[in-house]
């Protein structure tokens, strides 16, 4: 367990954890009827995934609607990153279904990443390379101001010969080679790059990033995109 979670235990549900952890369930369909008979409810769906939340619950129940081998692939690696706050903490992941057609995790519950997380978030650096290597962030004005307030980026250094933006980034990239803080962050987003194979590709964007507000730090919740059509219909 990570120190950061020694805090967040909620005994509440934690029999309702167990008890759905051991049920061997025969499709979604079933756990959402468990889940939402418990005062659960639905937060969020994506095309892969469906999340379920509780009032009392410090956690998110995330189920796959079909197979996603990427995202299981990086949640396997999270697991084992029992001291890095870049990544969420999962409980416990488990497959269901003939040839592990679907899945269940229980994974801490965060907040989005937005404007109010980038103003606030200690990853600075992480935001400078979001902003300099990831295509999705780039000219990212939250951020460039951000960066601006930090005294990363110098206005009036700008060089106007060379364009606003393009001095921008000169800027960020010399901050980033001289900062000696963030660089977990930054690492933690290379390492995921490096599960793009097999089907899988790296696919960062602001929805698969979120915050969490008790150590401020950026999270990693979804770096990969599933390039299959593996999948059935519930």
């Amino acid at each position: 367990m990570r120190l950061f979670e020694l805090t967040q235990i909620d005994e509440v549900t934690s029999a309702q954890d167990r008890a759905l952890e051991a049920r061997d369930w025969k499709n979604p369909r079933e756990i959402m009827r468990w889940l939402e008979d418990r005062g659960y409810q639905k937060k969020g769906s994506g095309s892969f995934a469906v999340a379920y939340v509780h009032p009392q619950y410090r956690r998110i129940v995330k189920i796959s609607k079909r197979q996603d081998v990427c995202w299981l692939r990086f949640a396997y690696w999270t697991l084992k990153m029992t001291s890095n706050p870049s990544v969420p903490y999962i409980d416990w992941v488990r497959t269901y279904g003939e040839d592990d057609k679907f899945f269940v995790a229980v994974v801490e519950k965060l907040a989005p990443f937005n404007r109010q997380a980038i103003k606030n978030t200690v990853d600075v650096a992480g935001l400078a390379y979001l902003y300099l290597s990831e295509g999705w962030f780039d000219g990212d004005k939250a951020i460039e101001k951000r960066l601006v307030d930090e005294g990363i980026i110098d206005m009036d250094d700008i060089r106007y010969e060379e364009g606003v933006h393009k001095s921008i980034r000169r800027q960020i990239r010399k901050y980033l080679k001289t900062t000696k803080s963030g660089k977990r962050f930054i690492n933690t987003l290379k390492a995921a790059e490096k599960f793009a194979k097999g089907g899988c590709s790296y696919d960062l964007h602001d929805g698969n990033l979120m915050y969490r507000p008790k150590d401020r730090r950026i999270v990693i919740i979804d770096p990969l995109a599933d390039l299959s059509d593996i999948g059935f219909s519930f």
